[in-house]
């Protein structure tokens, strides 16, 4: 069996560095790009995780899908979210509307699962805090003992991530990836065996945990190189062996999807949802530096902020995975949400405040403390341009007194970067910074920082690896990946091309008309014939429900898929 057009995602995969890790090493990523297009993807501002991928599952801007991090807000709360507030449907769904055979497996922000009634669809991580994908995470739910039976049980947090601290944690990473890249690659091939798919889709998170906790190690010129660390002279980095993983995966998969035809038979897109590039050795805290210009202000340290961070950091980094696990289960999100509440705005004094941010390093922006949206706002809608201003100014003269220069090099107003009707989501600065020395600055807690600090200090040498929760000597960046090759694709090389491009100009190639409400084009300098929305299109995508207003399909619906799966094989 095989499959028509197959996707492959790798999380913030950039091809400054599958250039620099040369054909030798990525024989097949390279191929792909000699034989079709390719580019330094742009991606959504800001370059995270979730906003990009839903961009690219669904085909629309952050402002129309809802969707721009793992938690929304809630007045001072933060309550994780993932994908469950996903207010567009993916283009898996409405493809198996059309009766098209679709697969979608692990990409983040997708649970619940699609209900596909001709394929199936397995969600990815939802959240920091998620732990395992049980049968919840699976569609059908039927096929969920199967895949466990075969492969194991899909766990999120089979590299502790908390636990970088550990002596040797970072020299048994690259194999730890290697194994489940392994793993996935076997679970799509065969799924791919077993019958003829319309579209298949399978995301590899493995690339950017890797950049994340590897890329210090793998920069000897990143100023958080150890050059003492037993990793540091690996060759290949086990960066390189990660990628050289995925490398190996792309060229099986794409040779299962082919089948008797061959590889070449294949439409192939490959996508990520940013780049990857070294961090810092200079932290930025945001909120500190709108105190010392006023805007923003604290209340006195007491005993409640200080058990509060010591509680998330127990949590965190303390307690074994299976008992996080187990406290996490009982209380939902709902005690994770309540510390990261508390830890991210447990320290300001609202009542004397005009503004405050997340800090959020993959996320640099401002929230307006507004009155009326807030609880403790103070900020009225008369008052909005002239506080905006303030802000705005404030944030560019901000200077990085280690080296004197600029740390700010844009101020976006969310109105100018998002579309649609729920861009009030978003907050309402979002912060592009300037690169220190060619290296992002990493922004952390201010209520974490130590005794005495202002708004900027430098990282101790036993602070360079970091951990989740803390800086990571690897960071996104706005460019990523984009290659496509097959039947329809020409050999046009480098080309210029958004995430949403990606979307538009994969349904192109499988003669499905670009819906108007979608946020990219078809690229049509890199095609072969005349395809999508103005061409051979001969199928319109029906309109759906997103996530979070899904219906549920009857008892009846899901007894009959299940019978289907047991005559392909899928389920014992």
């Amino acid at each position: 069996m095989s499959a028509r057009h197959l996707i492959i995602g790798f999380d913030g995969f950039d091809l400054a560095i599958v250039r620099d890790l040369g054909p030798g090493l990525l024989p097949h990523v390279h191929s792909v790009m000699a034989r079709g297009a390719f580019s330094a993807q742009r991606s959504v501002e800001p370059p995270a995780t979730l906003p990009n991928w839903t961009t690219f599952l669904t085909g629309v801007d952050p402002g129309r899908h809802g969707v721009f991090d793992f938690t929304t807000r809630h007045g001072y709360d933060v309550r994780f979210s993932g994908g469950s507030v996903r207010e567009a449907p993916s283009v898996m769904s409405r493809l198996d509307a059309l009766g098209l055979r679709c697969a979608c497996l692990f990409f983040p922000a997708t649970y619940p699962p699609e209900q596909l009634a001709n394929g199936v669809f397995v969600s990815g991580w939802d959240a920091p805090v998620a732990f395992e994908a049980d049968a919840s995470f699976v569609w059908p739910p039927a096929m969920h003992a199967s895949l466990v039976k075969r492969f194991g049980a899909q766990r999120f947090d089979d590299v502790d991530e908390f636990d970088a601290d550990r002596p040797g944690w970072h020299a048994e990473l690259p194999r730890a990836l290697e194994e489940r890249v392994g793993r996935k690659r076997d679970l799509a091939a065969w799924l791919l065996a077993g019958e003829q798919w319309d579209a298949f889709a399978i995301y590899f998170g493995e690339s950017d945990t890797a950049a994340h906790y590897l890329y210090g190690l793998h920069d000897p010129r990143s100023p958080r190189h150890p050059s003492e660390h037993p990793g540091s002279g690996a060759r290949p980095s086990g960066l390189a062996r990660v990628y050289a993983a995925l490398d190996r995966a792309l060229g099986e998969l794409l040779a299962a999807a082919g089948g008797e035809a061959g590889p070449g038979s294949v439409e192939l897109t490959i996508v990520s949802d940013h780049g990857s590039g070294g961090s810092s050795d200079s932290v930025l805290y945001l909120n500190r530096a709108l105190a010392e210009a006023g805007l923003l202000h604290f209340r006195e340290a007491g005993v409640e902020r200080q058990l509060v961070g010591r509680l998330k950091e127990l949590a965190l980094t303390r307690l074994s995975p299976a008992l996080r696990e187990r406290i996490f289960g009982l209380f939902g999100t709902a005690l994770p949400s309540a510390l990261e509440s508390r830890a991210r705005f447990g320290a300001i004094d609202f009542s004397r405040t005009l503004c405050f941010s997340d800090e959020l390093n993959y996320m640099p922006a401002v929230h307006l403390n507004l009155a009326g949206r807030e609880p403790g706002g103070i900020v009225t809608p008369t008052d909005v341009p002239r506080v905006r201003a303030q802000i705005e100014q404030a944030l560019r003269a901000l200077r990085d007194p280690l080296t004197g220069a600029p740390v700010v090099a844009a101020v976006h107003r969310r109105e100018d970067l998002f579309q649609g009707p729920f861009v009030e989501r978003a907050p309402d600065l979002l912060l592009e910074l300037h690169l220190d020395r060619g290296y992002t600055y990493n922004l952390m807690p201010s209520a974490s920082a130590p005794p005495g600090t202002g708004c900027f200090r430098r990282l101790a040498p036993d602070e360079w690896l970091g951990r989740k929760g803390r800086s990571l000597p690897g960071s996104h960046r706005p460019n990523g990946f984009f290659a496509a090759a097959g039947p329809r694709v020409s050999e046009a090389g480098e080309i210029d091309t958004h995430i949403a491009d990606a979307t538009a100009t994969w349904l192109a190639r499988m003669d499905v008309a670009v819906p108007p409400e979608f946020a990219g084009r078809v690229l049509y300098e890199a095609l072969r014939e005349v395809v999508g929305d103005e061409g051979s299109a001969v199928r319109a995508l029906p309109v759906l429900p997103g996530t979070s207003r899904s219906s549920v399909r009857s008892a009846a619906d899901e007894a009959r898929i299940e019978a289907r799966l047991r005559a392909l094989g899928y389920v014992d």
